[in-house]
C-alpha cells in the first residue's frame, strides 16, 4: 500500500520547486506607462534605466542609473536583490549591474541630467569615452562614489 504525500509537505515542495525553477530576469520596461522606483518619474527613455529583482519576486524599474544607484544606497545589499542596467548602445537590453561598466560625468544628459551612463561592461564603457567623455566605473565604484550620495 502507498503512502500519500502530506498536502503541508507536497506544498512546500512545490514552492521549493517553482522558487528553483523561476528564472529572475528583468522585465521589459513600458515607455511612458512605467514608474521609477525611487523618483517616480514616469519612464520614457529606452537608453537610461534599469531593475532590480527583489528577493520577493517583485521588480522595481528606474528611468536611469542615478536612481537605481542611489536606491541600492539606502537599500541593505540582502534587500536589493539582483540588479540590472540598461546598456545604452543597445536600448532596452539589461545586463547585470555588477558586471556593466558605467560613464559618469558625460557629456549625454541621462533623464535626471547626472550624465550617468550604462554599458555592458567597463571596455565598452571606455570605448565611449573618447566620444562621450566623462570617467569609466564599475557598479561598485559607483555605489562607493561619494560625489553621487545625493543624486538624485
Amino acid at each position: 500500500m502507498r503512502r500519500l504525500v502530506p498536502p503541508r509537505r507536497l506544498a512546500l515542495i512545490a514552492a521549493v520547486f517553482l522558487a528553483a525553477c523561476h528564472a529572475r530576469e528583468p522585465e521589459p520596461i513600458v515607455l511612458n506607462e512605467d514608474q521609477c522606483g525611487y523618483c517616480r518619474m514616469t519612464i520614457a527613455d529606452a537608453r537610461f534605466g534599469g531593475e532590480a529583482i527583489l528577493p520577493t519576486g517583485r521588480v522595481k524599474k528606474f528611468d536611469s542609473a542615478e536612481c537605481l544607484a542611489a536606491w541600492a544606497r539606502s537599500t541593505p545589499a540582502g534587500q536589493r536583490g539582483d540588479v540590472f542596467v540598461i546598456d545604452l548602445q543597445h536600448p532596452g537590453t539589461f545586463v547585470p549591474a555588477a558586471t556593466a561598466g558605467f560613464l559618469k560625468d558625460a557629456m549625454l544628459k541621462s533623464p535626471m541630467g547626472g550624465s550617468m551612463l550604462g554599458f555592458a561592461d567597463t571596455a565598452r564603457a571606455e570605448q565611449q569615452r573618447t566620444v562621450l567623455g566623462g570617467r569609466v566605473m564599475t557598479w561598485a565604484q559607483l555605489l562607493a562614489d561619494s560625489g553621487t550620495a545625493g543624486m538624485p
